[in-house]
């Protein structure tokens, strides 16, 4: 029998609330101001790996060098001497000739995934003992490393991560992707931190200390994982130790991309999260009221249903606008309806995919995830290189 507007619509109000709360959340965590330390400041090793030329990558990398800070050291790493990313940082660190630097190429593994091999390689050239890792397609503002050790300072905190934005995206794919990380993903890590009190941690941009890192097993441990941020939080968080999130956001650079990538990244991103966390996964229908609603409008057919499906939308949209707002991303409002209906009915066209599907390509490589997404491949166990001894060169 089908079922009535009345009870479509008892099934969507949960989640349109549950999308506000999230909103709200999101809101309140960029609201905050940002922290100052009341001591010494301590100085800072910067990990940044690279993998190709990113999107605005000499930008990004210069945002590192020109920190609000006293004492720090930038280190990028790359597994290939021919990737294109070491001219580019060679050029920007030969701009700023006061920043200790190095740059690491070193092809050595650890284990399956390939940027906590490169962490790892990085990180044997580190002088420092507080670690922020950092993506190679961020941007930050100057004062947030100012704000993430603000926050690492504080008594009992092991990890903290930075809320993000995607910014400077074009292509449809780039339009999608955005709006996903500038609402639900940061929403949902908003809502996670202050209203549930869990860990949630992407690792765009986090900071801990050397010596929690070497507590939890170090980059050998994480890189059995493909969230190897999650997993780093629920492990400080066993530890006794806070995991929070900072107050600063950092910029997410992600360029063109066409439709097709924001549907792999996102079948990656679900497949991580079907692992991590059944329940929640599960959950996460009820969180796209918008599919919810057009299947229900195509199913029943008729007037109320199709009236049901454009309110919701219209509800979505200007929560999604909100959201974005909030974050200080504007784009026109008259193209949140188109984004969000198309963003919204391919996520839940695939969200079964991951209850199918365990494979996932990464940075040229295929890997099976298993539980709380431990990697291998074909049951085979990573190869360990050491045949030649890491190369690197610095300035200071």
């Amino acid at each position: 029998m089908a079922m009535s507007p009345i009870a479509v619509l008892a099934l969507l109000v949960p989640g349109l609330v549950l999308l506000a709360v999230m909103a709200f959340a999101q809101a309140r965590q960029l609201r905050d101001s940002a922290r100052q330390s009341a001591g010494a400041l301590p100085p800072v090793s910067i990990l940044k790996p690279m993998k190709g030329a990113d999107p605005s990558l000499e930008d990004n990398l210069e945002s590192f060098f020109r920190l609000d800070y006293p004492e720090y050291e930038v280190l990028l790493g790359v597994d290939e001497p021919a990737d294109p990313a070491l001219a580019v940082a060679r050029a920007v660190a030969a701009r700023y000739p006061e920043v200790p630097y190095r740059l690491v190429v070193d092809r050595r593994t650890v284990g399956f995934n390939p940027k906590v091999n490169n962490l790892a390689n990085i990180a044997r050239h580190a002088r420092l003992e507080v670690f922020w890792i950092s993506d190679s397609n961020t941007k930050v503002a100057p004062d947030t490393l100012r704000d993430l050790v603000a926050h690492l300072e504080q008594p009992g905190v092991g990890l903290v991560s930075s809320p993000f934005r995607g910014v400077a995206a074009t292509g449809l794919g780039g339009a999608c992707e955005s709006l996903q990380l500038n609402t639900f993903v940061m929403g949902g890590v908003a809502a996670m931190h202050r209203l549930i009190g869990g860990v949630c941690v992407v690792g765009k941009s986090m900071i801990l200390r050397r010596s929690t890192l070497d507590a939890i097993g170090g980059f050998p441990f994480l890189a059995r994982f493909l969230a190897e941020d999650q997993v780093s939080g629920e492990e400080v968080a066993r530890l006794g130790l806070g995991v929070e999130v900072a107050s600063r956001p950092v910029d997410n650079v992600l360029g063109h991309l066409p439709l097709r990538a924001f549907l792999a990244r996102h079948l990656r991103w679900a497949r991580i999260r079907r692992r991590m966390n059944l329940a929640g996964y599960v959950g996460e229908m009820l969180l796209n009221p918008v599919f919810l609603a057009a299947t229900a409008a195509l199913a029943v057919q008729s007037r109320a249903s199709f009236a049901l499906a454009v309110a919701v939308l219209a509800v979505k949209s200007s929560l999604d606008a909100a959201a974005e707002r909030a974050a200080g991303v504007r784009r026109p409002l008259v193209l949140y309806p188109v984004l969000t209906l198309v963003k919204d009915l391919v996520i839940g066209a695939v969200w079964v995919v991951p209850f199918a599907s365990s494979t996932v390509a990464w940075r040229g490589n295929r890997f099976r995830i298993g539980p709380r997404t431990v990697l291998s491949r074909d049951g085979a166990e990573p190869e360990v290189l050491a045949l030649d001894p890491a190369s690197a060169e610095a300035a200071s």
